[in-house]
């Protein structure tokens, strides 16, 4: 079991990965977080006895080995002047668009740098957070919380990060698919809990078997039948032809950062 770990920003992923933890059979005896969004940190330490907050950034450095900055790309640097990160730090980076090698420019004396991925739903012990370049020690954090699933190339890591945003398309396409139910008079109670179970199956099937994507679109689709015309109708409007180019701009945000 990790014995401490800080966390330089108190946002939504600081306490998704701390709820996570919570939960996990193998959580940190302490968790020491920065006061920069002070209600969340408030709330975290008021939810949770392991739980301290720093009276400033420093200290949670001074206090933590292993350090997690989660903090905004747009002010990171600010973020980061001034602070005096020592050579047995570990440092776990969730800042999006900021690669290792401009991560060591930033901390030259640090040993171990590490980027990451946390997603929201680490909160709930689910989904997977990548991990570059392997690193046993965020490997075995994060299986804690789903998976940590570690990733040698710095390239591939940027294409998986270029995926994590798609969460948002995903719960505005169940936003416009809700809608519709509900105009054709179904109660919003009932086309929610239908999409969400509908939607948990499939991810299941996806899980749970190697069958190529394609391959399954086509065994859930009867020839002449209503999900084949869904796909051609979506097809002839661009739908699955625009996320290709949104993914690419994406990912030269990524890189060019």
């Amino acid at each position: 079991m990790l014995e401490r770990i800080g966390f330089i920003g108190t946002g939504s992923i600081t306490e998704a990965v701390i709820q996570g933890l919570a939960a996990s059979p193998a959580r940190p005896a302490q968790v020491v977080v920065s006061p920069r969004n002070a209600e969340t940190a408030a709330r975290l330490a008021a939810r949770y006895s392991f739980v301290r907050v720093a009276a400033d950034n420093q200290e949670v450095l001074d206090a933590c080995d292993v350090v997690c900055l989660a903090v905004r790309p747009q002010i990171a640097l600010d973020v980061l002047a001034g602070l005096r990160f020592a050579r047995r730090h570990h440092v776990l980076s969730f800042i999006a668009t900021f690669r290792m090698d401009r991560l060591a420019t930033l901390l030259p004396g640090v040993a171990r740098i590490t980027r990451l991925a946390p997603l929201p739903m680490v909160a709930r012990g689910l989904g997977t957070t990548i991990i570059h370049p392997a690193d046993p020690l965020a490997a075995r954090l994060f299986d804690q919380v789903g998976l940590g699933l570690e990733v040698a190339d710095e390239a591939a890591f940027d294409v998986l990060f270029a995926a994590t945003a798609l969460m948002g398309s995903f719960f505005t396409m169940l936003h416009t698919q809700d809608e519709w139910l509900q105009a054709q008079g179904v109660e919003a109670a009932t086309t929610r809990a239908y999409l969400a179970s509908f939607y948990s199956g499939l991810s299941a099937v996806a899980r749970d078997t190697d069958t190529p994507f394609a391959e399954l679109a086509k065994e859930f689709s009867t020839r002449g039948g209503l999900n084949e015309q869904v796909i051609q109708d979506l097809a002839a409007q661009g739908a699955f032809d625009a996320v290709g180019p949104a993914l690419d701009r994406i990912l030269q945000r990524i890189r060019k950062a």
